[in-house]
């Protein structure tokens, strides 16, 4: 009876340990998986983050290199760009490289336009932008000069 007793509880230990083992190399197979699936997730994320980065290193490269484009020159002169970069990328003053000082020619007026350049698939200006195109539009553009001289007279 009591030799019976020890099989049966050997035996139930046996098929516990094997459940056991069972559900430790199914958790193990599914945590290999789980990392694997992150490797790939991470390696995914990483791929578009360059992409992303290489993305927008061109696009500045471009915007600054755009005066020297087709597109940029159809419109307007070199010579006449400023490059910002931010929050507008270039201001143009249209004329400026006619003007004569002595003559001021008056067919050609100086006008003054803000460009900003987009490149790639985007090419959605950003809210800010969108409020100095509203800003443009709107006539809320002004000139202003400050007399630095008379200023500096406080810094000593």
């Amino acid at each position: 009876m009591e030799s019976e007793l020890l099989l049966i509880w050997a035996v139930i230990t046996t098929i516990f340990l094997m459940i056991i083992v069972i559900f430790l190399i199914k958790l193990q197979k599914k945590h290999n998986d789980d990392v694997e699936e992150l490797k790939q997730n991470n390696s995914k994320a990483i791929t578009r983050a360059l992409n992303a980065q290489r993305s927008s290193t061109k696009g500045k490269i471009n915007e600054q290199v755009a005066s020297l484009m087709p597109e940029f020159s159809e419109k307007f002169k070199a010579s006449d760009a400023r490059f910002l970069g931010s929050p507008i990328d270039f201001v143009i003053f249209k004329n400026m490289s006619k003007f004569d000082k002595i003559i001021k020619d008056e067919e050609n007026p100086i006008e003054i336009v803000l460009v900003d350049i987009k490149t790639g698939k985007s090419k959605r200006l950003t809210d800010l932008e969108k409020a100095i195109k509203i800003a443009c539009e709107e006539g809320r553009i002004s000139f202003e000069q400050i007399d630095i001289e008379e200023s500096s007279k406080n810094l000593e």
